[in-house]
């Protein structure tokens, strides 16, 4: 029950910074071109991990090819397909639609690890994913509809749900086998290839781009995107979805939502309104719910079959 515990707090953290991660990108795409600030995002945290793995933890491993697959794939559809498509489309919506949209991820996760991993979805699971579905409902109707953003977002909206389904492949990519090793080592791979895939696309960016001109406001959004959404958020991530099945992880992709609206309105000054509010409160209702394993299938659910991180390498972290 502790370790249990435990995954849901590092999943709902990493979570809680990708909703962040929204606003801090809409600052940034103001400023940075697109492939450049992704890039930068990208480099700061993948120097504090190479230092953690490779410095202070030390930690080698040898890579099969069905791992180079995994994680070049993860590298692809979680970091360039997500971030270059978010920048994208957030040069065209708003940071609180962005949020609004992401929030589609569990039911897109809960989907993509029925087919390609075969989850069941439980009843507690469903439930839960039926009460987030409609405090999504409550939110977007009231965006779409009321505010009158469908015929000038469309485009950027479109984009954001591109991002979103990328994400999604990240997370059930997370699940499939590969050799053993610690959620930072495998974080600090998937960054390392993220950063190659997107060098040539960031040195075109770069040229000639003012660096010298480039406000504080800026190198600290790029900062904390490189230390907090680049480094810390993939590192929880890793290890809490280690601890459960992909569809159950996926209901806490609802806490993006939820912090992007907060963060928008504290940050960016977009208006907060009731439906948001109760749209809130039946997505973490749901979270709640989904989390609950009910006694009966206690008893029949065998221990999850995730063996690419053992418990011994997540303890260490």
């Amino acid at each position: 029950m502790g370790e249990k515990l435990r995954a849901y707090v590092d999943l709902t953290v990493a979570m809680a910074i990708a909703g962040s991660a929204v606003v801090v990108s809409k600052m940034m795409v103001a400023r940075v071109p697109v492939f450049l600030a992704t890039e930068l995002g990208i480099a700061i945290g993948l120097v504090f991990l190479l230092l953690v793995t490779f410095v202070i933890k030390k930690e080698h491993h040898r890579l099969d090819k069905k791992s180079v697959v995994v994680l070049l794939g993860q590298a692809l559809a979680g970091i360039v397909f997500y971030r270059v498509f978010i920048f994208w489309g957030l040069q065209l919506t708003s940071a609180a639609n962005s949020g609004l949209i992401s929030s589609s991820g569990p039911a897109i996760v809960v989907i993509l690890a029925f087919f390609i991993l075969k989850e069941k979805i439980s009843k507690n699971n469903a439930i839960g994913l039926a009460f987030v579905i409609v405090g999504l409902l409550c939110i977007n109707l009231f965006t779409y509809f009321a505010e009158g953003t469908l015929d000038s977002s469309v485009l950027g909206n479109f984009l954001i749900l591109i991002a979103v389904i990328g994400e999604g492949l990240f997370s059930v990519l997370s699940k499939i086998k590969c050799i053993p090793m610690s959620p930072v080592y495998r974080t600090t791979l998937v960054a390392g290839m993220a950063f190659i895939c997107l060098l040539p696309l960031a040195i075109h960016d770069a040229w000639g781009y003012p660096f010298a001109k480039m406000s504080l406001q800026t190198i600290l959004c790029i900062g904390y995107y490189g230390i907090f959404v680049s480094f810390i958020s993939y590192v929880l991530w890793f290890r809490g979805i280690a601890k459960v099945a992909a569809s159950n992880a996926a209901i806490f992709i609802s806490v993006v939502p939820v912090s992007s609206i907060i963060l928008a309105a504290i940050l960016l000054n977009e208006k907060i309104q009731l439906s948001h509010l109760l749209g809130m409160i039946l997505i973490v209702c749901g979270i709640l719910i989904a989390t609950q394993k009910s006694p009966a299938s206690a008893s029949k659910i065998p221990v999850p079959e995730l063996k690419n991180i053992t418990a011994e390498t997540i303890e260490s972290d």
